[in-house]
């Protein structure tokens, strides 16, 4: 591809040239020489500039680079730079032009300079050469680059403290990632997204509305409502109608008026005399169904259906019935809906982003993360998929490349908290507990009853082994909605374990476990549960006295999970070894529930040594009776 690609620029063709090596950068954002090439196909002084700056981010000794940009101005020559430049001196260009003597049939007395020659040939060629390079240096340039420029170094492991569970070594998803692997630059924050993409938007006709050269009125009320001034623009519709009753579009034209001015009761009839004059008008169809939207929802999809049987490729009445559904969170209908909208042959980046968000909400969170990078790299300005790839990565536990996506939606929605959790949550798990703490505080300052900053929070806690302050973010986050149950008791569990608490944490383990089999994705349910079965083998070797027998199980159990991470799976083998004396030689079959009970004689009290030290957690023993299993909570419906 490098190879064609720098054929085509020097064929001229920088079209192909700019597609190629977009393809080329967007695989491998910190190739110096990708720059250079690509400065020379784009059409703007602006763009090349930032080509060749980006060059010299990756290669600070890249002279091509340097000298393209002394070339545009865009920076002065180095001292070095100068010293090497040829020089020659005026003494030697008069020897050069000097001839004999004047005088008749005189031969020429002055000598040919051949030191000079040769110098001024150099001169020549050198100026030639650069020319060469940074002559092409004349072409667009494909905006979306602009994103994967390194202006932020890649996003590297950080360090994370020795967790009580290691986070998983994550294994590359089978599909390529399309989307960047470098943020947004903190210089370009202010910068609109738009400016990163290639492809200028073309405006989009007006939906339902056909020109009509006889009556002018008709023209006039189309442009006040494209300009806002709904007066003006349903002055101009009733004078067409006054004159061409008979007119479809007119009546539609009037709806939309109505509808957009706040009186949707009041557009419902203009809708129904264009859909009786008209009875295939797709697009009166949409309009009195978003009119009838917020009276009458199962109406209004009826009129969305029709709209749809009409014309399939009507992309906004799939973007709305996807918005109803949404607003009362039932995704399994608006992953139908947009997935029906993809069938039909639309393959607009913003549906491929919707797909990933109804998927997340139904815990598919791998096939959320395809879809969102289909979206988001095909159109970098949909905002909610930065979110939508930092999300799923996250929940897949790709935390190094939840990073990127997460900062840059920030970057652009700092006003939403829930990318702060995330954000948060991320850095956490990547172990950058300062960064975690500041996009926490971010989210608190939008919203402070927002439960999935106290969950997030709660687990930076945990990570400084602070287990009153994580319980207690915890209750918040119970208190006002959490959004992950499982996490939310697996950390109750964990706070527990960390203040000496181990009844109240096996307690709360079990409902993790419980939570755990709930999960949509078989690979889901066993990581998750393989981390609740080592935090219970922790717990029951810390009792006083130990329970030996049940943390033996507990580790067993992760040797029979094929999800089981290699980190819980080493765990366990360790943790075993050190019990038993040995390692079991191929997966043990159990018998016994899933859930670990608490017996009666196996009541665990803390010992001095696990005492906090800080004020004690409020106490969730549950009260001594005939069984001693504990009986969960009843989870609110949906989770």
């Amino acid at each position: 591809m490098v190879t064609e690609a720098i054929a085509a620029a020097r064929a001229g063709d920088r079209v192909r040239a700019r597609d190629l090596f977009s393809r080329l950068l967007r695989s491998d954002s910190a190739n110096a020489e990708y720059w250079v090439w690509m400065s020379s196909v784009v059409d703007t002084d602006r763009e090349r500039i930032y080509c060749l700056e980006s060059a010299l981010k990756v290669d600070p000794t890249n002279r091509e680079a340097m000298r393209g940009l002394v070339i545009l101005g865009a920076r002065k020559p180095s001292d070095s730079e100068l010293a090497a430049s040829l020089r020659i001196p005026r003494r030697q260009v008069a020897a050069v032009v000097t001839t004999r003597s004047a005088g008749a049939g005189s031969r020429a007395t002055g000598r040919i300079n051949w030191t000079l020659v040769g110098m001024s040939t150099i001169a020549i060629l050198s100026v030639a050469i650069i020319a060469m390079l940074v002559g092409p240096l004349l072409g667009l340039f494909t905006p979306r680059l602009f994103a994967q420029a390194p202006t932020l170094p890649p996003v590297t492991a950080t360090f994370t403290p020795t967790a009580l569970l290691p986070t998983p070594t994550s294994t590359p998803l089978p599909a390529s990632t399309r989307v960047w692997r470098t943020p947004v630059s903190t210089q370009l924050a202010q910068t609109p997204l738009a400016f990163f993409v290639p492809a200028t938007s073309t405006p989009t006709p007006m939906l339902g509305v056909t020109p009509h050269p006889r009556y002018e009125a008709y023209d006039s009320a189309v442009t006040a409502l494209i300009a806002g001034n709904y007066q003006d623009a349903l002055r101009y519709i009733d004078q067409v109608l006054a004159i061409a009753p008979s007119l479809p579009d007119a009546f539609y034209l009037k709806g939309e008026i109505l509808r957009l001015m706040g009186r949707a009761r009041d557009a419902i009839a203009p809708y129904d005399q264009a859909i009786t004059l008209n009875r295939s008008f797709a697009a009166a169809y949409l309009g009195r169904g978003r009119a009838l939207l917020t009276i009458d929802l199962v109406k209004s999809m009826a009129d969305y259906d029709q709209a749809l049987k009409l014309d399939p490729s009507l992309v906004a009445v799939y973007y709305e019935k996807s918005d109803a559904y949404a607003a009362k969170l039932q995704w399994e209908k608006v992953e139908e809906t947009v997935q029906q909208a993809i069938d039909a042959g639309l393959h607009q980046p913003e549906l491929f982003v919707r797909l990933s968000i109804a998927q997340f909400n139904r815990g598919n969170y791998s096939d959320a993360l395809q879809n969102a990078i289909e979206g988001s790299a095909d159109d970098p300005t949909l905002i909610s998929g930065y979110l939508a790839v930092g999300e799923a990565y996250y929940e897949l536990r790709f935390f190094n490349d939840a990073l990127w996506p997460l900062k840059t939606y920030v970057m652009y929605a700092p006003k939403d908290p829930l990318g702060w959790a995330y954000l948060g949550r991320t850095q956490v798990a990547t172990g950058d507990l300062d960064g975690a703490l500041a996009s926490f505080e971010q989210a608190f300052q939008l919203n402070d009853h927002f439960a999935p900053a106290y969950l997030g929070r709660g687990y930076y806690h945990l990570a400084r082994e602070e287990g009153q302050a994580a319980y207690n973010d915890f209750l918040n986050a119970r208190r006002y909605g959490p959004d992950d149950y499982f996490a939310l008791y697996y950390g109750f569990g964990k706070a527990q374990y960390q203040s000496g608490l181990y009844v109240d944490a096996i307690r709360n383990l079990n409902r993790a476990l419980q939570l755990a089999g709930q999960e949509n994705a078989l690979g889901e349910r066993e990581w998750k549960k393989a981390e609740v079965y080592a935090m219970l083998g922790l717990v029951f070797e810390a009792t006083n006295p130990p329970l030996t027998d049940d943390a033996i199980i507990s580790w067993q159990w992760i040797l029979t999970l094929q999800g089981a991470s290699p980190d819980a799976r080493t765990l366990a083998e360790q943790h075993l070894k050190a019990l038993t004396g040995k390692v079991p030689t191929r997966m043990p079959t159990l018998t016994a529930s899933p859930t670990i009970p608490v017996t009666p004689s196996a009541t665990p009290t803390a010992t001095t040594s696990a005492a906090p030290t800080n004020t004690p957690l409020p106490s969730d023993t549950p009260t001594p009776g005939p069984s001693p299993t504990p009986t969960p909570e009843p989870i609110p419906e949906g989770h």
